[in-house]
């Protein structure tokens, strides 16, 4: 009984939903991904840009992995929402690159130039809308997924 129990696939396994285990993390990984979307699309909303035109390339490069990881030890779940390389934008500073949604999400401070004090350009406070859509998913969140997001 031991032995058969080990080869067991937990992704096959049927909820009472109808869905397979598998079928459902990808469900909630499409659910998250769309309330980050929202989420994305409120920031953008609360101002306009007057210099430049929006390119909507950070919200257009998120996506849900069309697989799900799974990692039954200590019972947790993990979604993985990924980004194209659409989000790598060349930095204006150097000879870098900086991830636009982390940036975005986190705002930014250049230290000194003409420009440090224009809002959006020299300076930006963070949308937080990662942290704002991790909070949303988690206020339906029955099977106590863990959200992580590859940057």
């Amino acid at each position: 009984m031991k032995h058969s129990l080990i080869k067991i696939d937990i992704r096959k396994l049927r909820l009472p939903n109808g869905r397979t285990f598998e079928q459902q993390m990808k469900y909630e990984a499409k659910r998250f991904l769309k309330i980050l979307q929202e989420e994305i699309d409120d920031w953008y909303m609360s101002y306009s840009p007057v210099v430049y035109q929006r390119t909507y390339a950070m919200r257009d490069s998120i996506y849900a992995e069309d697989y799900v990881d799974i990692d039954t030890s200590g019972m947790q779940l993990t979604i993985r929402i990924k980004q194209t390389d659409v989000a790598m934008h060349k930095s204006l500073w150097g000879d870098g690159e900086v991830n636009a949604l982390l940036l975005m999400n986190e705002g930014y401070q250049v230290k000194s130039g003409w420009h440090k004090d224009i809002p959006y350009f020299g300076y930006r406070e963070g949308g937080h809308f990662l942290e704002r859509a991790v909070e949303r998913f988690e206020q339906e969140n029955y099977f106590n997924i863990k959200i992580h997001i590859d940057y």
